[in-house]
């Protein structure tokens, strides 16, 4: 069985693909999180470790405010704090299976944001590693910490620092959309699956051309091209502000389908009240916060269908693949063949 210490040992360089050098009393302990200092390559890259957590990318990139946003909604989606299992369901369903179908595989998370997914992954997989982009993995750490061990990095999934060909089960939901490219992104994910491996994904669809096209001719299309390129302090401030004011409203057209329609259209934030009426209404009104900045902060918002999803999955030599509409909008789920050849982009 691997271990905590074996992927630790096992750290690349994201650049020139060297082993990078663990201080040893590092690499010989098990479950304890790393201590702040440093590991580097044989060419002479440096890369920090804070809080126990390796650091592969700067801190300014274009997932800046997500890392903000899931510093302040640090447990508004984890099943523990909603006290609901609606996490563990989207996860499942995007799984095809219940968790306990993980006992024994050691699993790779990519996009771990606060640890929505995280605590459950913890709790019904041999091993976990979780990765993120952005600076939410200090969120994560928080909410997770106190559970089984696992490796937690902060690191792109297009310039990863892990082995490739080494897991059972590859996970990514929510992710692959505000990516550069998307297909780029799942072929990355591809080359960390061990022949014979699961991968499972999700990503943001459209349904008809029209809807496509209807997307950009909303309040919150224009909005989100300026909101962007703020600072992330000020992008927060802006959808808090704008959520306080909309909500209100929302609220009450939420309970009819036509009227809410035509607001959401107006209205740029979130409203989930009829999404999830068995929550706390403070918690939904949380929840209309973060999806309102997630909307309208994140730098990329591509879509893909069903068919392009499985076009991508089938260039990559991927079988018995599964892709449909569900969730956010796609889940695939494909299994890479035994015997398989270096993928390539398609």
């Amino acid at each position: 069985m691997k271990s905590l210490t074996e992927i630790k040992s096992r750290l690349i360089c994201p650049t020139h693909r060297d082993t990078l050098k663990l201080d040893p009393c590092i690499a010989t302990i098990q479950g304890v999180p790393w201590p702040d200092s440093q590991i580097s390559c044989p060419k002479g890259c440096i890369f920090r470790i804070e809080q126990g957590i390796p650091r592969f990318v700067r801190q300014d990139n274009y997932a800046s405010a997500f890392g903000l946003q899931w510093k302040r909604y640090q447990k508004t989606q984890l099943d523990s704090y909603t006290k609901e299992p609606i996490s563990r369901q989207r996860l499942e369903q995007s799984l095809g299976a219940a968790l306990d179908e993980l006992k024994g595989r050691v699993v790779l998370e990519c996009g771990s944001g606060a640890g929505r997914f995280t605590e459950l992954l913890i709790d019904n997989c041999a091993l976990l590693v979780s990765l993120d982009l952005s600076d939410a993995v200090d969120a994560n750490l928080k909410n997770c910490s106190g559970k089984k061990p696992y490796v937690l990095c902060q690191a792109d999934i297009n310039q990863s620092p892990l082995p490739r060909h080494f897991f059972d089960v590859v996970i990514c939901i929510g992710v692959i959309q505000h990516t550069p490219s998307p297909e780029q992104t799942i072929c990355s994910l591809s080359e960390h699956l061990k022949p014979g491996g699961l991968l499972v994904i999700d990503h943001l669809t459209v349904k008809s051309f029209l809807h496509r096209v209807s997307r950009f001719l909303t309040v919150r299309y224009p909005l989100r091209a300026i909101l962007k390129r703020l600072p992330p302090e000020v992008g927060l401030k802006a959808t808090i502000a704008l959520t306080a004011i909309c909500d209100p409203i929302r609220k009450r057209t939420c309970k009819h389908f036509w009227l809410d329609h035509i607001a959401s259209r107006i209205f740029p934030t979130a409203c989930l009240y009829g999404s999830y009426p068995q929550l706390d209404p403070r918690i939904v009104y949380e929840w209309n916060e973060l999806d309102t900045h997630d909307y309208l902060t994140r730098w990329y918002d591509h879509v893909r269908t069903p068919q392009e999803i499985d076009r991508c999955l089938s260039q990559l030599g991927f079988e018995r693949i599964t892709c449909t509409y569900g969730g956010n909008g796609v889940e695939a789920r494909a299994i890479l063949p035994a015997k398989t050849e270096d993928m390539r982009i398609p």
